[in-house]
């Protein structure tokens, strides 16, 4: 079973009451998290059929790290041997800078179509765009880490940048790519989207638990979520 959907299945759990439910609607309050909140879409701003639920901290960190959002997902492990090896700091720089975002930031989940999981997310904690993006592609767009416990299996890592919607294309904003073993058949499908912007004093994280076949429902789903806080922040 890939992580893809391992992803679904857990947001889906998560947002299994929000469809039989109605969310109350709190008054206004200059609370930064319900700031954050308001800057986050609801399902009548995604495509019809969409559920879509607040995460707390700890849910955010299940979701958001242990099922492996670039690159290792949970950060270093002390076993862990990179190749090349430059790729061991770019991938610790990238999975610190993806880790303080939760920190100060609001997130929420959704489910599309059913089966496809997102988390997106809205975060006080600046990032830096372009080296976050940097650690994920020359030397290190393609790499192979493996550890040291023998019940621990190898894996190799490949991530490219993608090009911005026309809509995006003057953010400050990228879009990757990351697929794990792409030569293993057995994990074939198991790659993810993600999308960073930087808008109006706050980082948007949109993660895909998906491929690229439904490039055009992420780049709708990041457009909607960049283009609400560009509006409304």
């Amino acid at each position: 079973m890939s992580r893809n959907w391992v992803a679904a299945l857990g947001v889906a759990g998560l947002l299994g009451a929000a469809a039989c439910t109605t969310t109350p609607v709190a008054a206004p309050t200059a609370d930064p998290a319900v700031v954050r909140a308001g800057l986050l879409p609801d399902a009548s701003e995604l495509p019809p059929g969409s559920v879509v639920e607040p995460l707390d901290g700890e849910e955010q960190m299940v979701l958001n790290l242990k099922l492996d959002a670039p690159s290792t997902g949970i950060g270093l492990d002390p076993g862990a041997t990179f190749d090349p090896p430059e790729c061991d700091e770019q991938n610790s720089y990238s999975d610190e800078a993806r880790i303080r975002l939760i920190e100060n930031g609001s997130a929420v989940g959704a489910l599309l179509g059913g089966e496809r999981a997102y988390i997106m997310l809205v975060s006080e904690t600046g990032m830096n765009i372009s080296r976050v993006a940097d650690a994920h592609t020359g030397s290190c767009s393609t790499y192979t880490v493996t550890y040291d416990d023998p019940a621990a299996s190898a894996r190799t890592v490949r991530t490219e940048r993608l090009d911005l919607p026309p809509t995006l294309a003057s953010e400050d904003a990228v879009i990757l790519s990351e697929v794990t073993d792409p030569d293993n058949p057995r994990w074939a499908d198991d790659e993810i989207l993600l999308g960073y912007a930087a808008v109006r004093g706050y980082t948007v994280m949109v993660l895909a638990y998906h491929g690229k076949e439904f490039r055009a429902e992420f780049d709708d789903v990041f457009t909607r979520v960049v283009e609400k806080v560009r509006d409304r922040a």
